[in-house]
């Protein structure tokens, strides 16, 4: 089996919750401030070929850049308990199949972990024809007979209409525009797409946010 050595933060960043737990076995490193191993104030190292069992992953701050017209970008953390709310800028980079948004994006019968996307060709599917750049909301994932699909459905002239898709769905799937208001902790837990950054608006200042500083269980 080949083996590839990467920052444990990296390695975190990149890791689906949903293959935990997971063992790593560490090579080198420091680990500073706020980790597990941080005891009295002093850095502690782990031992070449130590093997670290990681059974939950929680994030406790993210990285903000603060983007404004005329001025650098300044980066800051912020801890999830930051007052304020936010609204999301819809990400303009297109997901290639529903598998992608179901790996990437937290889908749930929950409010909050119902996104909505659309496409720029018609959809053929066996319920209809969603149209393009028609919006249609993820409502939640199923698993049926060892056949997974997503749960949809769109509003028409204040009708609700349902459908599925399957995972293997391919095309060109766009985030739509968001107008709800969202704290940082409800970002955190619903809104952060793995392997992406999030751009949302604060009052008058954009941010760009990267989930950060795992704490490992």
């Amino acid at each position: 089996m080949e083996r590839m050595a990467m920052s444990l933060d990296k390695f975190t960043c990149s890791l689906d919750a949903k293959t935990l737990p997971r063992v790593v076995q560490i090579q080198s490193g420091y680990y500073f401030q706020g980790s597990v191993y941080d005891l009295f104030g002093r850095e502690w190292s782990f031992s070449n070929g130590e093997l670290l069992k990681i059974i939950g992953i929680s994030v406790t701050r993210l990285t903000a850049e603060l983007q404004s017209e005329g001025s650098k970008t300044t980066t800051v953390d912020l801890s999830l308990d930051y007052p304020g709310l936010f609204r999301i800028v819809a990400d303009k980079r297109p997901y290639t199949s529903i598998r992608e948004i179901v790996d990437l994006v937290r889908i749930s019968p929950e409010r909050l972990g119902q996104p909505e996307f659309c496409s720029p060709i018609d959809l053929q599917l066996t319920e209809g024809t969603i149209q393009a750049m028609e919006s249609f909301r993820l409502t939640a994932l199923r698993t049926e007979h060892g056949d997974s699909h997503v749960e949809c459905e769109v509003m028409r002239k204040d009708s609700r209409h349902t459908f599925t898709l399957k995972l293997s769905q391919p095309g060109e799937f766009y985030e739509c525009d968001d107008d709800q208001f969202y704290t940082l902790k409800e970002l955190v837990e619903w809104k952060m797409p793995k392997g992406r950054r999030r751009t949302v608006t604060w009052l008058c200042f954009p941010m760009k946010l990267v989930s950060k500083a795992q704490t490992y269980k």
